[in-house]
């Protein structure tokens, strides 16, 4: 994970514009896809994670649903323990994004403790170089 400065990272600070247009924070976080990546969204404790999907070509959003919680919105709706090419769910209902082809970036915010949260973006491993020269990482 790379911590990357705005100021200093317009390429990047567009990307999570495209996804949060309200998004005001100073820094975000880099990383690359690797595997699963956890994408559930809902309330507990004051904190929420909010999920989108970019196209980095045309900077297009592709907003994920806000309310998945394990088991209120996929365990008792029967959706547990499925499959797909691009998504899967676990016997308890945590959703799952398989893969994240290149051209495309997820982006996390939400609420932590009340707060807004620092964004979290991931990109493919073909698409890191870009946006990792464009924070100035090395």
């Amino acid at each position: 994970m790379t911590v990357i400065e705005l100021k200093t990272a317009p390429e990047v600070k567009c990307l999570i514009q495209a996804a949060f247009p309200t998004y005001k924070k100073r820094r975000a976080y880099l990383s690359a896809f690797n595997g699963e990546r956890n994408i559930n969204s809902y309330w507990d404790g004051g904190s929420r994670s909010v999920y989108a999907i970019v196209e980095l070509a045309t900077m297009q959003r592709k907003a994920l649903p806000t309310r998945t919680h394990p088991y209120f919105e996929i365990t008792a709706l029967g959706m547990a323990n499925s499959e797909s090419e691009i998504v899967r769910t676990d016997h308890v209902g945590n959703l799952y994004l398989k893969v994240l082809p290149a051209g495309f970036a997820l982006v996390e915010t939400g609420t932590f403790c009340g707060k807004d949260a620092t964004a979290h973006i991931w990109l493919n491993a073909e698409n890191m170089p870009k946006y990792l020269a464009a924070g100035g990482a090395q």
